[in-house]
């Protein structure tokens, strides 16, 4: 096992050839359903001329694996998919001149030009449609119990009384695990260990709040803007709103854990397999080396599975009881206790000379720590709460402050984490502009900008939708916006809505151009994009999670909607516009994070309602009418 990173990937580390001539390839990022098992193995088979069935690729295990900061950020193509390149390249070399793969891998590697896609679809696919596909709430191990946790009313609140009379006398029940302020139920059955964790009866004392002050962060400072601004021939100010989110996985949050006294297996639906070994190490008091993760398809996650809480819970039972156990979180669980997505408030200013050329920009973002260790660092703060929040435009007076408020709720990372938040206000703002000066949405933003890679998915996505030519007007509209992601992908997307007289928006066709760079898998890419667009516009138009001062009050899918299939777009179409000379710069989370701000300004196009507030409901698209 190799334990900690290693900055010099080696090539025994990356890729095996096996006795019957097949190939095995080790990653620690792990898949879950972005379909990276597929890439990575299209990308060896291409480099050693061989087909793809005859390649395996090992993710995530740490025992197994080299060491990974974790899955996340668009960035497992970038990174590990261009080591396996160059450790395809090695390989075929050294298998040609009958030498062992073995050593550094060499940056300067000559690999081959990218072999045309070809192979399966989806590796992993025929596993999934049969279901024969394993998820982690599928584990079994010999003697497994199960385990269910007793959960406090607010964040933050102790146990300081507890009477298990009731839950030990309970069928099935094996154990009450008291271990610090973790109480949980061990029993032979699920139903057993949560109709005893409900009969447990608690005091539960809460601490009063925390006096917590704002961090306010410069991103981007220019003592000139305000003066720029009240100089500017056209000037728009502008707050908008976004609410907290939750991840909503389909399927709750799960891990099987196995501790025995000196070692520990943990099979969990984690995005961070090493950091979670770490985690599970110091609150085991084990070794390093003597805790084993072995990452399993988790049922959704986008940033939930940076943490690892879950896995830590149901180590901790397994140790009270020295048994294996199994964890599944209930719905209401997972609403009510994993980790939400930031609010947001961001107050936005910006202002065109006469000729509709920006001459300044002033914007304050104010939301919580979007990172998984909810750090305020200033640098990691900026990078991640602080994403995308300069804008793609030519801005000669840009002034740009990140201010991470305190929050009551469990916040952590999203999809793109604020980018998709900074992007909803920085081209709606945008659109606002063209309209006060009565001009082209598109013109606008071709005006200001240099960079020709985004000009060209502007202009892809406005040729694809026929921006210039479809009729707008009547309840019908077309809504513009655009980005350069965090990471280099470039992107521009055009939403269709209907608005009934009632204000209720349903959404026609939606276009979207991507320049990722270098493409490795077409289908995958476009997969990623239809999945990104849709959970989008799901958060765009339907989610909402209800709170009031840390209470949590949504409970299920009857008070937390989101899109079915009446929802979605009636038609998504992509033009996917890759740059083969260009490193691959990532798909997971780009396509998703212009898709609010489009349907927005399609709203404001289709009836002259402009929302600011997310979720786009009916009730708001009428009281902006007004």
């Amino acid at each position: 096992m190799i334990a900690q990173p290693n900055e010099s990937p080696r090539l025994e580390e990356r890729i095996r050839l096996e006795p019957d001539g097949r190939v095995t390839v080790f990653s620690g990022k792990v898949e879950f359903g972005q379909g990276i098992r597929t890439a990575f193995a299209k990308i060896v088979a291409a480099g050693l001329g061989i087909t793809v069935d005859r390649v395996t690729v090992v993710l995530g295990d740490t025992a197994q694996v080299p060491y990974d900061r974790g899955t996340f950020g668009s960035r497992s193509i970038a990174q590990d998919g261009e080591i396996l390149r160059r450790a395809a390249a090695l390989a075929r070399r050294l298998i040609a001149e009958g030498r062992p793969l073995e050593g550094p891998i060499p940056e300067d590697v000559p690999v081959g030009p990218p072999a045309p896609d070809a192979g399966p679809r989806r590796v992993e696919a025929p596993e999934i449609v049969t279901g024969r596909a394993r998820f982690v709430a599928d584990a079994r191990l010999p003697g497994m119990l199960r385990g269910a946790i007793a959960r406090p009313p607010v964040r933050g609140a102790r146990p300081a009384a507890v009477d298990d009379r009731a839950a030990r006398a309970m069928a099935g029940v094996v154990a009450v695990v008291r271990d610090g302020d973790l109480i949980g139920v061990v029993a032979k059955r699920q139903a057993q260990a949560v109709a005893a964790a409900q009969a447990l009866e608690i005091e539960w004392t809460v601490p009063p709040a925390a006096d917590l002050d704002t961090v306010s962060i410069p991103i981007n400072e220019d003592a000139a803007t305000l003066a720029a601004l009240a100089g500017a021939a056209t000037r728009v100010a502008a707050t908008y709103a976004m609410p907290y989110i939750s991840n909503a996985p389909i399927g709750p949050s799960a891990a099987v854990a196995d501790v025995r006294t000196d070692e520990a297996t943990v099979y969990a639906g984690t995005q961070r397999p090493f950091g979670l070994r770490d985690e599970l190490a110091a609150v085991l008091g084990l070794p390093v080396d003597a805790v084993r993760v072995i990452p399993l398809m988790p049922s959704g996650t986008y940033g939930r599975n940076s943490l690892g809480d879950v896995a830590v819970e149901a180590a901790r039972l397994s140790k009270a009881c020295g048994r294996p156990i199994l964890l599944q979180w209930s719905r209401e669980e997972e609403f009510a206790h994993g980790p939400a997505r930031p609010a947001c408030a961001l107050d936005i200013e910006a202002g065109t000379d006469a000729d509709g050329r920006f001459v300044a920009w002033r914007y304050d973002e104010h939301t919580n720590a979007h990172g998984y260790g909810g750090t305020l660092d200033p640098r990691q703060a900026a990078f991640t709460s602080g994403r995308n929040a300069v804008p793609p435009y030519v801005v000669p007076h840009l002034a740009v402050t990140l201010h991470i408020e305190p929050s009551p709720l469990r916040t952590a990372s999203f999809r793109s984490l604020a980018a998709a938040e900074n992007v909803f206000a920085i081209e709606s703002v945008v659109d606002e502009i063209a309209a006060a000066r009565g001009e082209d949405p598109l013109e606008l933003r071709l005006r200001n900008t240099r960079d020709p890679r985004l000009r060209a998915v502007l202009e892809a996505v406005a040729e694809r939708s026929e921006w210039r030519e479809r009729p707008r007007g009547d309840g019908r509209g077309l809504g513009l916006a655009c980005t350069l992601y965090a990471h280099g992908t470039y992107i521009a997307q055009v939403a269709e809505v209907t608005v009934a007289p009632n204000g209720r928006v349903r959404l026609g066709r939606f276009w979207c151009a991507i320049d990722p760079g270098r493409v490795i898998d077409p289908n995958g890419v476009r997969n990623q994009c239809e999945g990104a667009i849709v959970q989008s516009a799901s958060w765009t138009l339907l989610e909402e999670l209800k709170q009031r001062d840390g209470r949590v009050a949504t409970t299920g899918w009857d008070t937390y909607p989101i899109a079915t299939f009446r929802d979605v777009p009636s038609e998504i179409d992509i033009e996917l516009m890759g740059a083969p000379g260009e490193p691959p710069t990532g798909v997971g989370e780009p396509p998703g994070v212009p898709v609010a701000a489009a349907i927005a300004n399609a709203v404001f196009a289709a009836c002259g309602a402009r929302v600011r507030e997310l979720p786009i409901t009916a009730d708001r698209v009428r009281a902006a009418r007004r």
